[in-house]
């Protein structure tokens, strides 16, 4: 009997430490011939608590217009009309920095003075050749400057180009100028950007055989700065209705993929069908209805989630178990 005790409690100790044996909410299917065998669930029940602290986020399904996409990588770089370099208009010393790094500008605003190396010569003020903000200084207090120099360069990103890197494959011939784009970053949070393919490379770089793709796209909070990299989703076909969820509520591979559908405190595993994939999102085929919420947020987490009721259950049978097929110390 003290074996068999030492025994269970090691199994529970290494089964805690194991997910794959901590399923929550996947019932044991009733021995053949019951009325339960059929009716095997993969319902979930969680108090508000767990729920909490899963950290559970959800997004619903939802038919809306949308395009087939190409999605390539892609880098945030400045339109070159708008970026510029503020230069001395002749040679002195830096007498005084009227703004920081990062700082907005007006165009026409004094950015830095000069003391010319002519005695006698007035301080010249060193003017901000656009609107936009301060990305680069290159000057410091008392240094010497010639007119050549680059004092510091300004940037507007209200707008910026994003240019997506093509590989020599078919999906060239189906980017054109003028399509819709979207761009997607962890950095801008769940609504894309948008934009228009603006310009293309005329021809493949002899070395990585890649081709660029150039996108003009609104930036007007400035979420995306210059050098990030981002997903240029470039939509190739006309809109149509489709029912699609964010990308990032499915789990699984491509031999059997599925989502977390809630209802209340409820978390139903159901296995989908998927179509198409829209820049961070996949339409479904079967699976999910509209207006149904997916988990986007803690859903790989529930795949091994117990549910209130068989945590509550778990020591009777528990208990149970440990009666059975044991004869009882005397």
């Amino acid at each position: 009997m003290k074996k068999f005790l030492i025994t269970s409690a090691l199994v529970a100790v290494i089964g805690l430490s194991i997910p794959a044996f901590a399923h929550e909410g996947e019932d044991h299917a009733a021995a053949p011939g019951t009325e339960e065998t059929a009716q095997v669930t993969s319902i979930i029940e969680l108090s508000e608590t767990a729920i909490n602290n899963l950290g559970i986020q959800t997004v619903k399904a939802a038919i809306a217009p949308r395009a087939t996409t190409i999605d390539v990588n892609g880098i945030v770089e400045f339109l070159p009309e708008r970026q510029a370099i503020a230069s001395a208009r002749a040679a002195g010393r830096v007498s005084e920095i009227n703004v920081k790094v990062g700082e907005k500008v007006a165009k026409g605003q004094s950015l830095l003075t000069i003391q010319p190396i002519f005695v006698g010569s007035s301080p010249v003020s060193i003017p901000s050749p656009l609107d936009g903000y301060v990305t680069k200084q290159n000057v410091v207090l008392g240094q010497s400057v010639t007119p050549e120099a680059g004092l510091m360069e300004i940037g507007d990103s209200s707008e910026v180009l994003v240019r997506g890197v093509m590989y020599e494959t078919p999906d060239v011939a189906k980017v054109q100028v003028g399509q819709n784009v979207s761009v997607n970053s962890s950095l801008i949070g769940n609504t894309p950007l948008k934009g228009k393919v603006q310009r293309m490379d005329g021809a493949y770089d002899r070395g990585s055989r890649t081709l660029n793709v150039y996108a003009l796209v609104e930036n007007p909070d400035r979420s995306l700065f210059a050098n990030t990299q981002v997903v240029l989703s470039v939509e190739v076909t006309e809109p149509a209705d489709i029912l699609t969820v964010p990308a990032k509520a499915i789990l699984g591979d491509s031999g059997e993929q599925f989502v977390f559908v809630r209802s209340g405190n409820a978390f139903e595993r159901r296995s989908v069908k998927l179509g198409a994939k829209f820049g961070a999102e996949r339409e479904v085929l079967e699976g999910v209805f509209p207006d149904e919420e997916v988990v986007t947020v803690g859903n790989y987490q529930l795949q091994f989630a117990k549910s209130a009721e068989a945590k509550k259950d778990a020591p009777a049978v528990e208990g149970k178990k440990e009666d059975d097929g044991h004869d009882h110390e005397h």
